[in-house]
């Protein structure tokens, strides 16, 4: 995808400031000095409005250690998990690694895992040190929190706003120790770690008391300033607070209204509030905008909603936005070959002992592709209820297909049944996750992806969301059989 103006300047803003430069991660694991654990590195870029922004390494330890080396021109979001048990924990996605850095994890106790049980040194530590001391004030807080459940709303704002004055306390006592943009990360992961339950229960409560809450608490004390912050709303899932904040901003109960679905039933309206509340801020607009035009035109494609959805992101976004570009294509992707009716493309896909499956051999019958990956927990929500939709079809003329866009075939074996269906029929990618042909071909904005083909091997779409409604997704399909 050709780069636009904007994207070149930040990205050589990027440079100048840090340049193309090693960054390191070492690791010692005493408990497998004499065994083998294996070793997860994810790492999360920025400046990316696709699921497509993440990447995994994978190494096994040797002696009880292990190291990932690596180039970066801006910070990233890392993550770690150890035999599938992650170590950065609390928090949304890891810890915020910059250029050249060069961090060492003890890990005394396998056992133990937490961001409050590792030794952290090495250059770049500091950051790391400082968010274990906010965690440390938060979770004493916490535990003095009866279980959230029986929580009424009042308390958990009440309790919220002593987790983020804890926050700022801490990170003003460190203030000084490093720079104001690495701080102003952290700040905002750790406001989101604390505000995401509150907010998800805001959008599910009935609460009369909801409206006056939500002025004196967020409105008031500007609870959602962090994430206007410097660069903090490309990192991490900073922008759903935002997301969520406009919902309450605009209905007395978003509940009323679907909640957290708004979103994706009503996707024109839902950008039509973006411009509402975020007009004072042009970066967190066309941010939220672009991330609301992917989804539509991801989950709607050939669609009145999409073509009314880009409209609005195209009219109100500038063309050399980071972001334009990247829509757009996806845009005219579907304009060009996703349209329904249009032939799929002739993919050749190998299954689990190696037999190759081509398009052409499911002739006269519905295809429901199902692309998914180790570790996407939407992947995980869809497995069950494709199992389930599985055997209420089976019998009729329709095949179900699992194709992982994993980065290595571990990780594919490993995630089936977990993350997709164990009963659909598995086909690999061949490591070659978003840069394989059919991938490119179909271009999805997210994941678990859909796709519906018919009898004749033409596409029908992308069919409604099964696990929202599944009547909905057999109507859709019934009428193809």
């Amino acid at each position: 995808m050709k780069k636009n103006i904007l994207l070149i300047i930040l990205s050589c803003f990027c440079y100048c400031i840090y340049g193309q430069i090693k960054t390191k991660i070492t690791g010692f694991i005493p408990d497998f000095k004499d065994s083998v654990a294996i070793i997860e590195f994810q790492r999360f870029y920025p400046f990316d409005i696709s699921d497509n922004h993440r990447v995994i390494n994978e190494i096994k330890t040797n002696s009880g250690k292990f190291e990932f080396i690596f180039d970066l021109s801006e910070p990233n979001d890392v993550a770690l998990n150890i035999n599938n048990r992650k170590i950065f924990f609390p928090g949304s996605s890891g810890i915020d690694v910059n250029p050249g850095d060069s961090i060492h994890i003890l890990i005394p106790d396998s056992r133990k895992l937490g961001i409050l049980d590792l030794e952290i040194s090495g250059r770049g530590s500091e950051r790391i040190n400082i968010q274990k001391e906010v965690d440390r004030e938060k979770l004493a807080l916490y535990k003095i929190d009866p279980p959230y459940w029986e929580q009424s709303i009042g308390y958990k704002f009440s309790a919220t706003d002593k987790k983020l004055r804890a926050i700022d306390s801490v990170l003003h006592i460190y203030k000084n120790q490093i720079k104001k943009e690495d701080r102003d990360l952290i700040r905002a992961d750790q406001y989101f770690s604390v505000l995401n339950n509150l907010l998800v229960a805001c959008l599910d409560s009935k609460s009369d008391s909801l409206r006056n809450l939500f002025n004196e608490y967020m409105v008031k004390k500007n609870w959602m300033e962090p994430f206007f912050s410097g660069n903090s709303i490309y990192y991490g899932a900073n922008y759903l607070a935002i997301r969520d904040y406009i919902l309450l901003a605009e209905y007395k109960n978003p509940h009323d209204v679907g909640g957290g679905m708004f979103r994706k039933k009503n996707p024109v309206e839902y950008c039509k509030l973006i411009l509402k509340y975020l007009s004072h801020d042009q970066k967190v607009r066309e941010y939220l905008l672009a991330q609301a035009a992917l989804i539509a035109i991801q989950y709607r494609q050939d669609s009145k909603e999409s073509d009314e959805v880009y409209q609005i992101f195209s009219d109100n976004v500038v063309h050399d936005s980071p972001f334009y570009g990247e829509v757009t294509k996806a845009y005219q992707i579907v304009q060009s070959r996703l349209k329904k009716g249009m032939p799929f493309y002739t993919f050749s896909l190998r299954d689990t002992t190696g037999k190759m499956y081509h398009l052409a051999d499911f002739r006269g019958k519905i295809l429901l592709l199902d692309f998914w990956f180790n570790g996407c927990g939407g992947c995980r929500q869809m497995a069950p209820v494709i199992e389930k939709l599985e055997k209420e079809y089976l019998g009729k003329d329709i095949q179900f297909i699992s194709v992982s866009i994993d980065s290595n075939e571990k990780l594919w074996r490993r995630g089936i049944g977990k993350y997709c269906s164990k009963s659909s029929l598995q086909l690999y990618t061949e490591g070659l996750e978003i840069q394989h042909p059919l991938i490119k071909y179909v271009n999805p904005g997210g994941y678990p992806f859909l796709v519906a083909i018919d009898k004749k091997g033409n596409l029908i779409g992308i069919p409604p969301d099964p696990r929202a409604s599944p009547d909905s997704f057999k109507r859709f399909i019934d009428q193809y059989l």
